[in-house]
């Protein structure tokens, strides 16, 4: 079986180094106690499926779908953040390894892919604005 925490653990943590600002889960994230300035990011887990090991292969799948939601106060910093999480979850370096690796203990994270860019929201007022994205990561369990 793959569990699900350990994954969304390590996209957290990576989006906090890919793009050097906090990203709480499913809430405001706090820096010492505190809420974090803009902009920010956060993540929430949304599901997906997870595929049974077939007859020859012991491995289970996992396609994990993540929403990340990131937080500014203008237009200018969403899509500048936004650009820094399209990095750490798809950049690859010049041998085609990912720049931002997902370490998760018991599996292996095999795939990543931007599956919905909703942009920053034009409705947006006030003292801040959010952009959207939407991410699947594909995952196997360990052997």
């Amino acid at each position: 079986m793959i569990a699900r925490a350990p994954i969304t653990a390590a996209v957290r943590a990576m989006l906090v180094t890919a793009t050097g600002r906090p990203c709480g889960l499913g809430s405001l994230p706090l820096v010492d106690g505190r809420p974090a300035p803009l902009p920010y990011t956060v993540l929430y887990p949304l599901g997906g499926p997870v595929d049974g090991a077939p007859f020859s292969d012991a491995g289970e799948d996992a396609h994990l779908t993540y929403q990340v939601t990131i937080v500014g106060a203008r237009v200018d910093q969403v899509e500048w953040l936004a650009d820094g999480v399209r990095r750490g979850f798809l950049g690859r370096t010049a041998a085609g390894e990912w720049q931002q690796p997902l370490s998760v203990q018991g599996g292996r994270v095999w795939a990543r892919e931007l599956i919905v860019d909703e942009g920053a929201d034009p409705a947006a007022a006030g003292d801040f604005t959010t952009y959207v994205q939407r991410y699947q990561v594909s995952a196997t369990a360990s052997e």
